[in-house]
């Protein structure tokens, strides 16, 4: 949980993230995370038309996440040095690697605006031009991109919903992407997987369809790659 910045010895180590919206300062450490929205540990306004909780700053493998756990509203990150601006919408998260940004929404006729600053040095991209993150796996390791998290992340929230996997057509409705995008990213991280090492991952198409989505996903559940806590990623079936 979030925590206000105060004295000395309450200051967290390491790479922090201290977020301001008038005049209220959330400090953070690696192991908080901050919940804004009507409610949460930040409460940004009364508006009604703005969600309980609208997004989450987060911190996994030395990033800091913005994610946007809402149903509707689009979440804009700006790094005010650069200029540049990151786009999440509902469902979706993206690496904060400003040292001082401001995360912008809307909510009916109003917007609103949190101030932020970074400590830390930068990330890396992977060999593919993906930054890395999300989690660590202790066998199997390898790095994922937020999108192939994601993809994980549906596959639990569908089994725990169901008792059983959806199609990969239904699924990848849910996140927005097209089936090919959605098939493109299960082969990629299956593929990861099972160069690290990972049994039951790969093979002939046609037989292996079912199977590993329940071995990929029970891999994830086992490695802590995946758990209750990133199902706010997936609030599009919750009330706002």
């Amino acid at each position: 949980m979030s925590r206000p910045a105060g004295r000395a010895q309450d200051q967290p180590k390491g790479n922090t993230l201290t977020v301001c919206f008038l005049g209220e300062e959330h400090l953070l450490g690696e192991a908080d995370d901050l919940r804004f929205g009507r409610s949460g540990d930040l409460l940004v306004d009364d508006n009604p038309f703005m969600h309980r909780l609208v997004g989450r700053f987060v911190h996994r493998e030395g990033v800091w996440w913005l994610q946007n756990i809402g149903t509707k509203i689009r979440l804009e990150l700006q790094d005010v040095d650069a200029g540049t601006v990151l786009e999440a919408a509902p469902g979706q998260q993206v690496p904060v690697v400003a040292t001082s940004f401001v995360v912008r929404f809307t909510a009916g006729p109003t917007s609103y605006e949190l101030d932020g600053q970074r400590s830390g040095g930068g990330i890396l991209p992977d060999e593919h031009g993906e930054i890395t993150g999300t989690a660590t796996i202790e066998f199997g390791a390898v790095p994922l991109s937020p999108e192939q998290h994601l993809l994980i992340v549906a596959l639990y929230e569908s089994r725990l919903r169901l008792g059983w996997f959806e199609s990969n057509v239904t699924i990848a409705d849910r996140l927005g992407w097209t089936t090919n995008k959605f098939n493109r990213k299960l082969d990629v991280v299956c593929d990861k997987l099972s160069r690290a090492g990972v049994p039951g991952l790969k093979g002939k198409s046609g037989g292996l369809v079912e199977g590993r989505r329940e071995t990929l996903l029970n891999h994830a559940l086992q490695a802590g790659l995946v758990g209750p806590h990133d199902l706010d990623l997936l609030r599009v079936f919750t009330d706002s």
